[in-house]
């Protein structure tokens, strides 16, 4: 029964990594534009993502 190993290159899929690249990724610039701001609806609810002073992300119901 042969054994298989860890991929031979980096480069080449695994599960792991193929889950991974299936997630949608934006940079935070585009999401909160200019303001700095993003208004989110989610199950009924408002929420605003911001961009503090310090470049921090901070989420608000």
């Amino acid at each position: 029964m042969p054994v298989s190993g860890p991929p031979s290159s980096p480069d080449e899929p695994t599960e792991r990594n193929t889950r991974r690249e299936a997630v949608r990724s934006i940079d935070s610039d585009s999401l909160l534009g200019r303001e700095g701001r993003l208004i989110i609806h989610h199950e009924g609810r408002r929420y605003v993502l911001r961009r503090t002073r310090l470049g921090k992300l901070i989420l608000t119901a």
